[in-house]
């Protein structure tokens, strides 16, 4: 029997890839804000912003055990911190930080008993650069809440994956150069490769630097 895989923003970037490569060995539970043709796996429609609409979620994961949950739904905004609006900041607490935390809270009791919690976060979230303050932020306060939760939640196993700057599309509305020289690229396959390791019980760091 496949075991279920939750994972957040579905619809395009790395959580588009680990669907892809993870649907053929695994069940996978998507959610994503925008629609997803595709029907060989089940994709939620849902804003992560929207708090109130998380119980959809768990009217689709019914009477099934979550194995592994993967927070990868994010935003960003790179530029002058007083450039951005209320909106765009507002924005990324939302569904960087209290997305995670209000959804994980919900889906617990659906967890199994030794489930895995996978949160992607940043190397951003552990350095201290220019342009991207509120952004950083919530990468800071996620890795936080990942490692308290390492602690606190017995018999789960927690990780925090931190790339750099992933092969996406994520920074394409950037207002400030952002470098693409190999050494400050994570590749998707790199990602993916220690999802795979986490789910076949080869790895065991908590938070993994890449």
């Amino acid at each position: 029997m496949k075991k279920n895989i939750l994972i957040t923003g579905t619809s395009r970037g790395l959580g588009k890839y680990l669907v892809d490569n993870l649907k053929y060995n695994y069940e996978i539970i998507g959610i994503s804000r925008a629609k997803i043709k595709e029907n060989n796996f089940e994709n939620i429609c849902l804003d992560l912003t929207n708090f109130y609409d998380f119980d959809k979620i768990l009217l689709k994961i019914g009477e099934k055990r979550v194995n592994t949950i993967i927070f990868n739904a994010g935003v960003g905004y790179f530029g002058k911190f007083e450039d951005a609006s209320d909106f765009d900041y507002k924005n990324i607490i939302n569904l960087n930080l209290l997305s995670p935390i209000l959804l994980l809270q919900k889906v617990l009791p659906y967890l199994e008993e030794k489930a895995n919690i996978i949160f992607i976060g940043s190397i951003a979230g552990k350095k201290f650069m220019k342009s991207a303050a509120v952004y950083q932020a919530s990468k800071f306060a996620i890795r936080g809440f990942a490692g308290a939760l390492k602690n606190e939640l017995k018999g789960k196993k927690v990780f925090l994956i931190n790339p750099k700057i992933l092969e996406t599309d994520f920074h394409k509305d950037s207002l400030v150069f952002i470098p693409n020289e190999k050494s400050k690229i994570t590749s998707l396959e790199n990602v993916l490769e220690i999802i795979e390791n986490i789910l076949e019980k080869k790895e065991n760091r908590f938070e993994i630097d890449l």
